[in-house]
């Protein structure tokens, strides 16, 4: 039967009395083997194997190091320290110092007594850490903790049990947070009330306990992360902004003219055209995106892709074509002639044909063009440089408006009234000026820190490796604008500039009627125009209808995979958000919950006027005693009066 405990030595395991282990006994409770004694009284016996493990253990501890044959001392799962506080690791050491001091006791020569020894090394404890209670129980536990490497064991988990649980019913949770994860943005306090109302609708017998405002609150902190909240309750945008994952570029290895990046900025200056109307103007820009300067540039008063052009050309005359071009989504660059339609594009049919639109600028200047995403001002760091724009040459016109009101100097309503104000020619001299002899020539700032100390345009020298050209009558060519495919009429083509409406034709070029052409015209000379078929091959020259003249102003594959990364993030926070909240067939919207109230509120007759505790009837001898019309102190009594003079109409007298 293998060994067999008294009921004492079961009481003292146990921490209880004699008489209840023998009452558990003789009830069946707890296994037991009756016999008598040498004195014929019945006693009871307990087989240790078929006592509960944790009791097993500790007997097992008290009397050996080792348990006896055939009987095996439950399996702990280990923790990692790490998974411990900074607290609870210095409760581990201390307890396993203080097991291995205890041992040492007992292994000492000479001893004859475990009990003794146990009971002086408690009487030490005492003496050592009067702070803590410490029993022979908790000693015994905690060397099986030991011998265990249960290190969990030998941490204080008295209150934890109940950390990272929740009073909360899940469908209770789940409603909640339908209301809460809304882009109607309710308060905690009005997604509490709601879930009441849901529950009252379809859980009424959850409606008792749902717990306190404060209890959902801390469960928000603490399974919920902010992230999520962002997303769910604000929307993509200010996911992305806050916490969307995104690319950091990569600069050591990239070269100068390997990207330049695109964009317009209004300065914050005030400046007067030739009529002396006051306005602000605008600079479109291209900045090298390895050096920061800006190599091409364009003062303009209305942003288009006119001015995106002049910009372009000027950068290309002096520094050579850039392979690509980082450019948002703004009209002045998404110009099917320019740098086409980009995330705008749309498939063009023409009688059930579709067509391809003819190359634009870029495409035939052999540059690249990418898009940034729609809204994420962080892709494109030229906008940061504006910044510098701002600072180092807004700032010092007496004219400069700030960028917001707060900014807004206290003197310029003087200086414009004054008229001590730019004209356009003297504000792009000095604006052109400042930006080759003084901001190009500003300390480098960028990421790669080797070049830290050097100017900008030092590092676009130092860093250029093939640069590469285009002839002047080539880049003529290329920068030539490109109309829509259009077919040749009984008027030739048309070419739409600023509203009008320009025909060009010639006798020879009337024989196409019905051909799908394309035209190609260079603003600044409108007195002809190049007409292209749609395999893009030149046809002829083409004269305006009457002269005419009118002047105006890292590879891809690897950033797709990139993107993969950041949109997957924001997948996965849509289906955790929808995973949350309740099924659609479990859903009440707020609104309808609000109403299900109000009505309830209503049919219960809870909108009723009260009547009050004391009734006082008004009756028409009050006016008598209690007058509405008192007269004022030394005034006239109007109510003697009228008294008076229904008196004397009684009497007969006028």
């Amino acid at each position: 039967m293998g060994q067999m405990l008294t009921a004492k030595q079961v009481a003292e395991v146990k921490g209880c009395s004699y008489q209840y282990i023998q009452k558990m006994a003789k009830e069946g409770r707890i296994p037991a083997v009756e016999s008598v004694n040498s004195r014929n009284r019945k006693i009871y016996q307990f087989p240790l194997k078929d006592l509960p493990e944790d009791l097993q253990s500790k007997w097992l501890r008290q009397q050996a190091e080792t348990p006896p044959d055939g009987v095996e001392l439950p399996e702990t799962e280990t923790e990692g320290i790490d998974q411990f506080s900074e607290a609870e690791r210095k409760e581990i050491d201390f307890w396993t110092g203080l097991v291995h001091k205890w041992w040492d006791y007992r292994n000492r020569r000479g001893v004859t007594s475990m009990a003794s020894v146990t009971e002086q090394f408690l009487i030490y404890c005492k003496l050592e850490y009067p702070e803590m209670n410490i029993s022979e129980d908790i000693l015994y536990r905690k060397a099986k903790a030991v011998r265990e490497n249960n290190m969990k064991g030998l941490v204080d988990m008295r209150g934890k049990w109940k950390k990272g649980n929740s009073d909360i019913d899940e469908m209770v949770w789940q409603a909640f947070l339908y209301y809460y994860l809304s882009q109607n943005q309710y308060p905690v306090s009005r997604c509490l009330e709601y879930t009441k109302l849901w529950a009252r609708e379809r859980r009424p017998d959850l409606y008792d306990g749902i717990p306190s405002h404060s209890a959902f609150r801390r469960r928000l902190k603490r399974e919920l992360s902010e992230c999520t909240a962002v997303l769910a309750r604000k929307g993509e945008k200010a996911f992305d902004d806050k916490y969307g994952p995104y690319i950091r570029r990569i600069y050591l290895d990239m070269e100068s003219n390997d990207y330049w990046i695109a964009d317009n900025h209004t300065f914050d200056v005030i400046v007067v055209d030739k009529d002396g109307k006051q306005h602000r103007p605008y600079l479109t820009a291209f900045m090298d995106a390895r050096s920061g300067i800006f190599v091409g540039y364009y003062i303009t008063y209305n942003p288009s892709s006119q001015a995106t052009l002049y910009a372009l050309r000027r950068g290309i005359i002096k520094y050579g074509i850039p392979r690509n071009i980082y450019v948002d989504n703004g009209r002045e660059f998404l110009t099917s002639d320019v740098g086409g339609l980009g995330h705008r594009k749309k498939g063009k049919k023409t009688d059930g044909v579709e067509l391809v639109e003819p190359p634009g600028v870029f495409k035939r200047l052999g540059i690249q063009m990418t898009n940034a995403i729609v809204c994420n001002a962080k892709a494109k760091t030229i906008e940061r440089r504006f910044r510098d724009v701002k600072d180092h040459m807004s700032r010092l016109f007496d004219s400069y408006t700030g960028g917001n009101v707060l900014e807004k100097p206290e003197r310029l309503k003087k200086v414009l009234k004054s008229g001590q104000v730019y004209t356009d020619e003297e504000f792009t001299q000095t604006i052109e000026t400042l930006i080759e002899g003084y901001f190009n020539q500003q300390p480098y700032d960028g990421e790669v820190s080797a070049d830290q100390g050097k100017s900008r345009m030092e590092v676009y020298n130092q860093h250029i490796g093939k640069r590469r050209k285009a002839s002047e009558e080539d880049l003529y060519l290329m920068m030539l604008r490109t109309t829509r495919t259009q077919k040749v009429g009984r008027i030739g083509v048309t070419v739409p500039i600023a509203g009008a409406k320009l025909q060009y034709w010639n006798d020879d070029f009337l024989q196409l009627q019905g051909k799908s052409v394309y035209v190609r015209y260079d603003p600044d000379d409108l007195s002809s125009v190049r007409v292209y078929d749609t395999d893009d091959r030149f046809i002829m020259t083409v004269p305006l209808e009457e002269k005419a003249r009118m002047r105006y102003g890292t590879d891809s594959e690897t950033v797709k995979e990139g993107m993969k990364v950041t949109r997957s993030f924001k997948k996965a926070q849509k289906a955790l958000i929808e995973g949350l909240v309740l099924p659609e067939e479990e859903r009440i919207a707020a609104i309808d919950l609000t109403m299900l109230e109000a009505q309830r509120n209503i049919t219960a007759g809870l909108n009723q006027a009260a009547d009050a505790k004391v009734i006082e009837i008004h009756r028409a001898d009050d006016m008598e005693r209690n007058p509405l019309l008192k007269p004022a102190v030394g005034g006239i009594d109007l109510d003697r009066m009228n008294r008076n003079a229904a008196s004397r109409k009684e009497k007969g007298i006028n």
